[in-house]
């Protein structure tokens, strides 16, 4: 029996699940099925799914021990898998329109995965409207090392319309990061060498240290060390709520041009815009701007974290400002100073700096503990280039990809964008009990965007 065992920052995941907080993401796919589709399409490629019952790893893995999670477990290959429990096949109810489908979506990931089985399911979805039907994967975090599952459902499509009997997503073996498999990392020749990581990380500590007081003393005051306390921190339950949004990427391309923006910059600004708006709302917008935590597919340098990485960069949404070209300019002065940060950090030192910046939010999700440790954050927003191609599942177009986050406790709200073949992709997962109203939020970053390119023509007009 094939066996392996888990690194530490995967592991961390699988410690802080709970009831209330299952740590497993996902994706919606959705595609537009071929022209003259047989009426027994989406019946026949469930059957083919059926019938490969060779999983690749992880697929094929479950934990060892379930009497409790170390920062080490290990994983077996499990046999005689029932397949039919880790993929189903389910048709939306009439009309079989976005509010059918985010209904499904959200149901489907409130609930946890079983961990006396592999950690993932597959759901394919038809009966959406306009011809069209959806994957829904859900995976635990542990089991893979992005911030989502986007490049993981990815990489079992195709970029040519014209391929056909394409294996199901438990055939594909996921991708490694550059530095190889990281579900193998402890192995005695690939163990990083303490004494080194602990020499770099000081000296970068002490780097991110002469920084600060540079700033401070030329009066550049770096971001408030303060997260308030919003409604978003609240404690929060398993139930929760999915909403999309999506966007042409030229669009947003050529409002961060006109702006002097990055992609990132203009993303951060829409989530803060649509934030302050949905709080004024409900006459509930904290003085000070609300903190978004933003993971390490955000932050723009080339190298990746090792394994899965917890602590994110925290930027000042400017919710607190109401000219939108003023938060816009605060937004850009918070990242450039995150920027700057993290490009001081040597790349041995990361996995150090993230175990240190992450250890108060394991402290918050700890039961009875977590109430008393102040908030890091008050959401989580992310952003994962995808492929600028179209791909494609047996002659079926993906038309839009979203990525559907896990929520920690105390932090209700998720954002997460993804770009794909000139669109980017929004995916809003909040706790039920906390955002009733979630779909609000996508509604209002879209105005977000129609407000700022409004002003902007005004600007130009007028110069």
């Amino acid at each position: 029996m094939k066996s392996t065992r888990m690194n530490p920052l995967d592991a961390i995941w699988l410690m802080m699940e709970s009831d209330d907080t299952p740590m497993h993401v996902g994706v919606l796919a959705i595609f537009q099925k071929p022209r003259k589709a047989s009426g027994d399409y989406l019946s026949q490629w469930a059957e083919n799914m059926r019938e490969c019952r060779e999983l690749a790893t992880p697929w094929c893995y479950r934990l060892a021990n379930l009497r409790g999670v170390s920062l080490g477990p290990g994983l077996v290959e499990a046999k005689d898998i029932e397949l039919d429990y880790h993929f189903r096949h389910s048709a939306l109810p009439q009309p079989g329109g976005e509010r059918e489908l985010g209904l499904m979506v959200s149901r489907l990931h409130s609930h946890p995965l079983d961990r006396h089985r592999p950690l993932w399911e597959f759901h394919l979805i038809e009966g959406l409207e306009r011809d069209r039907f959806a994957f829904y994967l859900k995976v635990h975090h542990a089991l893979i090392d992005d911030v989502n599952g986007i490049p993981m459902l990815l990489s079992s499509l195709s970029s040519s319309v014209h391929s056909r009997n394409m294996p199901p997503l438990w055939a594909h073996a996921l991708p490694t990061n550059e530095a190889g498999d990281v579900r193998d990392e402890y192995n005695r020749d690939n163990r990083p060498n303490p004494a080194k990581a602990i020499a770099s990380f000081g000296r970068a500590s002490s780097g991110l240290l002469r920084r600060a007081f540079k700033r401070r003393a030329d009066g550049r005051l770096p971001v408030s060390s303060v997260t308030p306390r919003s409604t978003l921190n609240h404690h929060i339950n398993a139930q929760r709520r999915f909403a999309t949004q999506q966007f042409k990427q030229q669009r947003i391309e050529q409002l961060a041009k006109q702006t002097d923006s990055t992609l990132n910059e203009i993303l951060a600004y829409l989530c803060g815009s649509s934030l302050r708006r949905f709080f004024k709302e409900y006459n509930a917008l904290p003085e000070e701007p609300l903190i978004g935590a933003l993971p390490v597919s955000l932050h723009e340098r080339n190298e990746r974290l090792p394994g899965n990485a917890i602590a994110g960069i925290r930027v000042a949404l400017g919710t607190h400002i109401g000219d939108p070209l003023a938060r816009l300019e605060a937004i850009k002065a918070s990242m450039q100073e995150v920027r700057e940060d993290r490009s001081s950090l040597p790349e041995e030192a990361v996995t150090s700096y993230v175990m240190m910046r992450a250890a108060p939010i394991y402290a918050s999700q700890m039961p009875g503990l977590g109430r008393f440790v102040p908030p890091l954050f008050n959401l989580s927003v992310s952003n994962t280039p995808g492929p600028n191609r179209p791909h494609y599942f047996n002659g079926a177009r993906l038309e839009a990809i979203y990525p559907i986050s896990q929520l920690m406790q105390f932090s209700a709200l998720s954002i997460d964008c993804v770009s794909y073949a000139g669109t980017l992709n929004i995916g809003f997962t909040g706790a039920r009990d906390t955002l009733p109203h979630l779909q609000r939020l996508a509604v209002y970053l879209g105005k977000a965007v129609d407000e700022l390119e409004k002003l902007l023509q005004t600007r130009e007009a007028t110069a």
